[in-house]
């Protein structure tokens, strides 16, 4: 999937998961499970810095939120943990053993917006974190 899919996961699951460690495997672990989900990957196939820099911006911008909701930066160590298997060099190891699934527009770009949708929905109803 694209980077804003990712981001808004591993936040989501950052504001939700209690206990640290667990969060950030559960955070790094959903990369793959959400490649697995049949996608389009619409900002990095064939595509320019302008819908690169989209992609990057509205998953800065809905992680933003979500940490902003939880009052707590826990949400954003998830969140880099979930991109952390695209990170040059890392990328082209475990694609070789998790594949990506891709499904062609519109039916591809849909399950992305869905994911992403659902999960700021998930991470956005997280209470504010104390501790």
């Amino acid at each position: 999937m694209d980077l804003t899919p990712h981001l808004v996961t591993g936040a989501a699951i950052g504001a939700r998961v209690r206990v640290p460690m667990t969060a950030l495997m559960v955070a790094w672990a959903s990369h793959f499970v959400l490649d697995a989900i049949p996608h389009y990957d619409f900002v990095w196939i064939g595509s320019h810095g302008l819908f690169e820099a989209i992609d990057i911006g509205l998953g800065v911008l809905l992680t933003g939120l979500i940490i902003w909701k939880v009052r707590h930066w826990w949400p954003l160590a998830c969140a880099l943990a979930a991109v952390l298997s695209d990170a040059p060099g890392l990328k082209e190891r475990w694609d070789t053993i998790f594949p990506h699934y891709q499904w062609a527009p519109p039916g591809g770009i849909a399950v992305e917006i869905v994911v992403a949708g659902v999960l700021l929905f998930w991470g956005l109803g997280a209470p504010i974190r104390t501790k």
